[in-house]
């Protein structure tokens, strides 16, 4: 697929259908999803409940869509700090680790052991443009890697701080670091940002978690140079309080320092009457007292 393996698009959940109009009902090819999530080898769904019963005969269509050898089913949301997903294979190879291009760059990963979203590739390859030749970035919730690996290889940073409290998540985003070639510039550490996160050294600050990333917004103050910067913060909000309640609490996190907002955007629809936004902030220096 182009641009690395997006979300389904409608021409194969077209096939979908058509690959399955003889075991499902009509009523339950209407309850089909719109799309599903592929990962290096994997085809990820989410299926409402009504087709539980039937998601071996709908596996088994995905498995001849090519280059999928094997299809997982999500159980749940994805839970705690460290960010474990909720996924069962229901058919094909047992076979979870993967390899994932986008954005020209490789990814390895185990889809049931840590978290990765194909519905914010657009904003992984935005931020990376938006980095400056030379500046310092840290990457607070750093995962496998999803943000500094393409702030390193596409931008010209002078140094990536990736910070991630997840050990699986670690080992990965130490991977991909050899991987595509960016040890020279990203630094991975180990543990909570709170702790080992480098202080008054960003220009530029990725705050890629959702639902408790308000809570770091003064460390993320901290993390910035004196002379401020940029900070990229995510939220999962309520749709009608879309940017109002992120840019409130960035506001009320500065310490009475001056901020600019600069950008903000919905990466996704996260939930039912949920959006999934983020919010580009320049912060002021420092005030001298």
């Amino acid at each position: 697929m182009p641009n690395g393996e997006r979300r389904a698009s409608s021409g194969v959940m077209g096939y979908l259908r058509d690959a399955t109009r003889n075991s499902l009902t009509q009523e339950e090819l209407n309850l089909l999803p719109a799309g599903f999530d592929r990962i290096g080898h994997v085809a990820i769904l989410t299926l409402p409940r009504e087709l539980l019963p039937r998601s071996k005969e709908i596996a088994q269509a995905l498995l001849r869509v090519k280059g999928v050898r094997t299809v997982a089913s999500r159980t749940g949301t994805i839970a705690g700090r460290e960010r474990r997903p909720q996924v069962d294979v229901i058919a094909g190879a047992q076979i979870t680790e993967t390899l994932h291009k986008e954005n020209g760059c490789t990814f390895k990963l185990d889809v049931a052991k840590v978290m990765f979203s194909t519905g914010n590739i657009f904003e992984r390859g935005r931020v990376a443009g938006l980095v400056q030749p030379g500046e310092v970035v840290v990457d607070m919730f750093a995962g496998i890697g999803q943000f500094s690996i393409p702030v390193a290889k596409h931008a010209k940073p002078s140094k990536v701080y990736a910070i991630e409290l997840n050990e699986v998540a670690h080992h990965y985003l130490c991977e991909n670091v050899r991987l595509n070639y960016v040890g020279d510039v990203v630094e991975p550490r180990l543990g909570n940002c709170a702790k080992v996160a480098p202080l008054g050294v960003a220009d530029r600050v990725i705050m890629g978690m959702l639902h408790v990333t308000h809570e770091y917004l003064p460390l993320a103050m901290r993390i910035l140079k004196p002379n401020g910067g940029v900070i990229h913060y995510h939220e999962s909000v309520p749709s009608k309080l879309r940017f109002e309640r992120p840019v409130k609490r960035i506001s009320e996190a500065t310490d009475g320092r001056e901020v600019k907002i600069i950008g903000q955007r919905v990466v996704k629809r996260y939930a039912p009457g949920v959006d999934h936004v983020v919010i580009d902030a320049k912060v002021a220096p420092e005030l001298k007292g």
